[in-house]
């Protein structure tokens, strides 16, 4: 992966500090559990681009450990070609969600600022995160329901307006499905958000608002039926939970826009450790935190703040940052282990 040597890695159950000089290849570590748990990169949007250079596979074995699921290895090969195996207990998976449901994972790293400035994009896919980890059923509802959008903007594509009758049942049933279990989730973490923001930074407040992809106060039924002769001519649908949008807002503007570099990313640190510790609530397991370059944007009282709130959790964390001091500094006596990384090699630290 990247630069990093071929390596084993065995961290701490709870605290595992990882320091090294820019270019060392600490964040490659992480972004290869990220990789692992969602099939994604944090860094890329091409995976291609995560192999080192000169290699054509990446190959990545990982030994879980759950309280309650139980113990699996779980392996990863890579091709640069673009093919991909993903193993659980030696059984071939055809879908990343079993790795996600065994590997429950946030990120707080710089580009976390995307989940207030980016698109409505990044932050559906932060509420059906939620939604995912405690719903085992969303994931098959959520299937079903592109399905049919698939299907739907087919058929006004091809101007087949006899057919739409046919798929406007069941896209509705499942749309609607979709949207109950995001509203539902939201209502219960809106008030852990508040505790977690509010024990972060009580200076700051910001509210969160939920539009589930059409107007508010009518039928989905109803507003397919007016935007019918519009979605015909575009070619595709035009409302539905695939484009519902979390707005996050500051002052009745977007936080985003108001709120300074610090700010943002203390709001984006309370909505990842408010989302673990809802899913810690209701499931009984525990999230893994990856924290890149912990002293970006965050002066030491928050980052003390926000290292006293992953502690409470008693969850694994994975935590990067240049300074060695910088790391340990604002952390109680907890059980950690120190890593240091440098030119691709990892050590761990005995003193």
């Amino acid at each position: 992966m990247r630069n990093l040597q071929p390596l084993i890695f065995d961290p701490h159950p709870h605290v595992n500090f990882i320091y090294g000089d820019n270019g060392s290849g600490k964040t490659s570590i992480l972004e290869g559990i990220a990789v692992m748990a969602s099939g994604k990169s944090f860094r890329t949007n091409q995976l291609k681009h995560v192999l080192a250079h000169d290699n054509d596979r990446m190959e990545m074995r990982f030994s879980i450990e759950d309280p309650d699921m139980g113990v699996c290895e779980m392996e990863s090969l890579r091709l640069k070609a673009g093919d991909h195996l993903l193993k659980l207990n030696g059984s071939v998976l055809t879908s990343q969600a079993e790795a996600a449901h065994w590997l429950p994972v946030q990120i707080i790293e710089p580009n976390t600022f995307k989940l207030l400035s980016g698109s409505p994009e990044e932050r559906r896919a932060f509420i059906d995160w939620g939604v995912f980890h405690v719903e085992q059923s969303f994931m098959e509802q959520w299937k079903t329901f592109r399905k049919h959008l698939k299907q739907r903007n087919a058929a006004l594509k091809q101007k087949e307006e006899e057919w739409l009758d046919v798929w406007n049942a069941g896209f509705i049933e499942a749309a609607e499905h979709i949207d109950n279990e995001r509203q539902a989730y939201l209502k219960r973490f809106k008030p852990e958000f508040k505790r977690i923001l509010n024990e972060l930074d009580p200076s700051i407040s910001v509210t969160l608002a939920y539009y589930p992809g059409w107007e508010k106060d009518s039928r989905l039924a109803d507003v397919l039926s007016r935007q019918q002769e519009r979605d015909m001519t575009l070619g595709y649908t035009q409302s539905g939970p695939h484009r519902a949008e979390l707005r996050i807002k500051c002052d009745k503007q977007p936080a985003s826009e108001i709120l300074s570099r610090g700010q943002q990313k203390t709001v984006v640190s309370a909505l990842k450790i408010a989302q673990g510790s809802l899913f810690q609530q209701e499931s009984g397991r525990r999230t893994i935190y990856l924290v890149d370059d912990l002293a970006s944007e965050l002066d030491e009282k928050h980052r003390f703040a926000l290292c006293k709130l992953l502690e409470d959790l008693k969850c694994q964390v994975f935590i990067t940052s240049i300074d060695k001091e910088k790391l340990t500094d604002v952390w109680q006596p907890v059980a950690s282990k120190v890593f240091h990384v440098e030119h691709g090699k990892l050590e761990e630290c005995t003193e």
